[in-house]
């Protein structure tokens, strides 16, 4: 299968930026204020970026229409992710994929415990059609990931990679699933990992344990210097990646 256009754009601009951080920008209220936040991040932080992730609360609060006039006058320098977690029967997620994917983002995150014949596969079809991205949702970062999915993100994993997903989100809270993740992926799939800074695992401890990508947001949003900080990301992860080219 033909690599995905969002696979070689967040690996470009993690390459040409020496960066492995998707923020993640869940601001809500004001859709004026919100969508001023957003340009001022693709305007000032996207040089440090890998992707920005956009989440249902910006999603809500701005509507779609003039959230596409955002990622239309930044997408050519910045990689878009729709965090909405799609988890419905499939003729819904195609539907959902369908206005995410029009509205400019590169890839979708959806929910990998529907499976896919009649869940997942309306996602992968949209994808397919317009040569989008498909994150699949294997573990949360929150305790309560422990009840049900945990147990079952292997059989997930093995689903994401059977069907080409790019990617699986696994959390960088419980490294060891996230080691268990590229166990079982190998390169195959890009691995993203949430709980990075206010959820209280360290910076770059999801790289440590084999991730791809951090997922970080509210300790770069509200931090009083947001350049400074991802700054102090970067160099955090400047020194675990070192370790593991050794």
């Amino acid at each position: 299968m033909l690599e995905s256009m969002f696979r070689r754009r967040i690996l470009d601009n993690s390459f040409n930026r020496k960066s492995r951080i998707v923020l993640a920008f869940d601001e809500y209220g004001d859709k004026n204020a919100v969508l001023n936040r957003l340009c001022w991040v693709c305007e000032h932080l996207s040089e440090y970026l890998a992707c920005v992730k956009i989440g249902y609360p910006t999603i809500l609060s701005t509507g779609l229409s003039e959230l596409k006039s955002i990622i239309d006058e930044f997408s050519s320098e910045n990689v878009f992710m729709a965090d909405v977690k799609i988890a419905d029967v499939s003729h819904t997620n195609s539907l959902i994929a369908k206005l995410l994917y029009e509205a400019g983002f590169d890839a979708v995150i959806a929910h990998g415990f529907i499976g896919y014949e009649g869940g997942l596969e309306g996602v992968f079809k949209e994808a397919k059609g317009l040569n989008r991205g498909v994150v699949v949702v294997a573990s949360m970062s929150h305790a309560g990931s422990v009840e049900f999915l945990d147990p079952n993100m292997e059989r997930i994993v093995q689903t994401a990679l059977k069907h080409h997903a790019d990617g699986v989100v696994a959390p960088a809270t419980r490294a060891h699933i996230v080691k268990r993740v590229r166990e079982i992926a190998g390169d195959s799939l890009l691995i993203f990992t949430p709980g990075v800074g206010a959820q209280g695992a360290e910076y770059g401890s999801g790289l440590s344990a084999g991730a791809d990508f951090e997922i970080i947001g509210r300790s770069i949003m509200y931090s009083p210097n947001p350049i400074e900080t991802v700054l102090e990301v970067k160099k955090k992860h400047d020194g675990v990646l070192a370790d593991r080219a050794c």
